[in-house]
């Protein structure tokens, strides 16, 4: 048989070797390749967007407490030839360039820095892991942590540390509280004590509204009469 025919869809790529060497690569359409003379063989390769998931990696952070780590990433065969012809399995490839780089930025980050700067952590790794990618035919579209796991002892430390934090708060405000109602009563301690007259109104106010809660009521003592001022 001297020819072959080949149809390309729409969402692939054909990596045509001849006599083992890279010849050429064709888009969507129907094709008659010579199979002899030279030898031509044809690969498809599907380039829609695709789904890596690395899963359950084990990273000690930067003050030596382990975390897992779950990242996705989306990409695409941007360069089918380069990337069959650069490495044996670009896949691979892939998914060991996001463990290693995953590995190299969260050893920079203490623990509380990683949970509160997920984003940041996102953002270093696709600049860390894009060009790395390129230089195998691939396209890096988006890659991220979907998860960070805590193991159990570390995640009840966690939990304690934010018990504490939120308890330190709490005894604070109460504190501020505490000594702002302080002050106004020194204030009104002193403003009584530098009007008398204003204390013994206080007092027969008080005595008024105890009498209409407990009815007739009769107060022994001598009540000063108050000099016009």
């Amino acid at each position: 048989m001297l020819f072959r025919r080949l149809q390309v869809m729409e969402y692939q790529k054909a990596v045509v070797f001849a006599d083992g060497r890279y010849e050429k690569t064709l888009g969507p359409g129907r094709y008659v390749l010579r199979a002899v003379f030279p030898r031509r063989e044809a690969y498809l390769f599907d380039v829609r967007l695709m789904l890596l998931a690395v899963t359950g990696q084990e990273i000690l952070t930067r003050d030596k407490l382990p975390v897992r780590l779950n990242l996705t990433a989306q990409y695409r065969l941007a360069d089918p030839a380069k990337a069959i012809t650069t490495v044996q399995v670009y896949t691979t490839f892939l998914y060991e360039e996001l463990q290693l780089g995953a590995r190299a930025i969260v050893a920079e980050y203490t623990l509380d820095e990683l949970l509160a700067k997920k984003t940041a952590l996102t953002d270093e790794l696709a600049n860390k892991v894009r060009p790395r990618a390129a230089e195998v035919g691939l396209e890096l579209a988006a890659c991220g942590v979907k998860d960070v796991i805590l193991p159990g002892d570390i995640k009840a430390l966690v939990m304690k540390t934010v018990e504490a934090e939120q308890t330190a708060k709490a005894d604070l405000i109460t504190a501020r509280e505490e000594l702002a109602a302080t002050r106004v009563r020194a204030n009104t301690a002193k403003l009584y004590a530098d009007n008398p007259a204003m204390l013994r109104l206080k007092e027969l106010e008080v005595m008024a509204e105890f009498a209409k809660k407990t009815g007739n009521t009769f107060v022994f003592g001598q009540v000063p009469f108050l000099k016009a001022p």
